[in-house]
């Protein structure tokens, strides 16, 4: 068997295995590691912009993947509520089986439904669990990175600022002290007009 056969086999194998939640949780995974990483490794930006870049993009991925969890734990209980032999029967024989009727007709019915929602249900699992991931791309996880990150981004690089800002008020202090040199100044050429007013006035 070739390499490509190989790889094939070994996707497909993952595809048939694992669930839409799975995927994409490896996927947010890579993307935590590998998207940092990236960024980390341009050298067109400067290191502040690069920092809180990557650690932007962690930590959405890192919100991501206990969102995806929690969709597919969602699913799967979504899809055992579907898949019951309710689902598989046409209303008129569950009302009778509800009744009690055991009939041969009844029984049969049952039987046959049964034998639907086992067979549907990694079908119904699967498609919920789709769903899941989708409305926690396009919503969950955007509104929980935007409740949480901005806060932490906003706390780490105040944290910063009010180190950098530290200097800047003492510089301030220095340049207020300025003016009083002048208000002296001009005190001694009002002093001095008072002089000549004096002399005028003999």
């Amino acid at each position: 068997m070739g390499f490509k056969q190989s790889i094939e086999k070994q996707l497909t194998k993952f595809g048939k295995n694992n669930s839409p939640t799975v995927v994409a949780m490896s996927i947010a995974a890579a993307k935590g590691v590998f998207r940092p990483a990236f960024t980390m490794m341009d050298t067109k930006e400067s290191y502040e912009t690069k920092r809180y870049t990557a650690l932007r993009e962690g930590l959405t991925e890192v919100i991501a993947i206990p969102v995806y969890y929690l969709s597919g734990v969602a699913a799967k209980k979504v899809s055992k509520q579907l898949a019951v032999p309710k689902n598989f029967m046409s209303k008129t024989m569950y009302k009778k089986f509800k009744k009690g009727e055991s009939s041969a007709e009844i029984k049969n019915a049952v039987k046959h439904a049964e034998e639907m929602a086992k067979t549907n249900l990694p079908k119904i699992v699967t498609t919920t669990s789709f769903i899941g991931v989708c409305v926690s791309a396009l919503f969950v996880i955007p509104f929980v990175c935007s409740a949480t990150i901005k806060p932490i981004m906003e706390y780490l690089g105040g944290k910063k600022a009010e180190k950098t800002t530290k200097p800047e008020k003492t510089a301030d202090f220095k340049e207020v002290q300025k003016p009083a040199g002048k208000v002296n100044t001009f005190k001694s050429l009002y002093g001095s007009n008072n002089y000549g007013m004096k002399v005028g006035a003999l």
